[in-house]
């Protein structure tokens, strides 16, 4: 079972260990040892043969964390967001110097109280992440298909990524975000990390109004040093980069897909004027600044290959 310090919340033991018996004899070293291992491991039936055996013991135990709940509950709270799973989880383990706590699934959030520096109050710090980009870009509803010229002035929107969608990152970060006081951006420190700080800002407007709420984290590496220097030394996102990467997405979509449209056209066109014959049958695949050069280094690569 795992028990903890009494004084300040200062460190939390992570061994496992049985106390004592009920007639205050210490059981043999083996049996100790395999139900201690079963208990690391979660074991509820091992749980249960301690709670079985060791009753009062456990009821202090179990009083203790109850308490230790109660007052991070009480504490202000920080929602830390990374980029992706893994870097979460390394966050969290170098901050709370190998003392978090983890629930969760295939987005997890990782949990301990520890002092926030641009306040220097204690707070409970919970740490999570996105999956890359929460939106992506595409044409609004209603754009006209026929003219590659038109999509220039064509509207766009954000949407959903089907990633993010499947796994409820959005609703996962709002949950998490209820009566938090604070957001730490840990995103990657380049412009498209920018980009998804404001993504994830934006979804997480209604719990943090105010921009003096919101923090960002900039670190160059997954190492104790950078992740502590980054944590000591908090900045704001930058509006800037962010608009930038707007800026870059939409030209992407609207030169890509009309120079695309225009390419496959013009191709078309001219097979059925070679072809005559097979005009009505002909289809032709997408030609694009993606396709096109993509297709040449198959075709270079068969050559060698042959």
């Amino acid at each position: 079972f795992r028990s903890l310090e009494d004084d300040n919340l200062e460190e939390e033991r992570t061994q496992y260990r049985l106390e004592q018996s009920l007639n205050g004899r210490q059981i043999g070293a083996r049996y100790d040892q395999g139900l201690a291992q079963q208990l690391s491991r979660g074991d509820r039936l091992a749980h249960a043969a301690y709670l079985a055996r060791f009753e009062q013991d456990a009821l202090r135990v179990q009083e203790q964390i109850k308490a230790r709940e109660r007052q991070g509950d009480s504490l202000p709270k920080v929602v830390c967001v990374a980029e992706k799973p893994s870097v979460a989880a390394s966050i969290a383990e170098f901050l709370s110097e190998g003392r978090k706590r983890t629930r969760g699934g295939r987005l997890q959030t990782h949990w301990f109280n520890g002092v926030f520096p641009p306040t220097g109050q204690r707070c409970s710090v919970q740490v999570t992440s996105v999956i890359g980009h929460v939106f992506g870009l595409d044409f609004a509803e209603g754009y006209k298909r026929g003219d590659p010229g038109a999509l220039f002035s064509a509207e766009v929107e954000k949407v959903v990524e089907e990633s993010t969608r499947k796994a409820r990152v959005i609703e996962h970060l709002q949950q998490l975000s209820e009566n938090a006081e604070y957001l730490c951006l840990w995103l990657d420190c380049d412009r498209e990390g920018e980009n998804i700080c404001y993504e994830v800002i934006s979804v997480l407007r209604e719990a943090f109004p105010n921009d003096d709420q919101i923090f960002r984290a900039q670190f160059s590496a997954l190492t104790s040093q950078e992740i502590w220097g980054a944590w000591q030394n908090l900045i704001r996102p930058n509006p800037h980069m962010a608009k930038a990467v707007d800026a870059r997405q939409e030209l992407d979509l609207k030169v890509g897909v009309s120079f695309t449209r225009q390419l496959t056209r013009t191709y078309l066109n001219a097979a059925k004027s070679k072809f005559p014959r097979l005009a009505r049958d002909l289809r032709v695949l997408s030609y694009g600044p993606c396709q096109s050069p993509t297709l040449s280094f198959v075709v270079e690569r068969h050559k060698e290959i042959k």
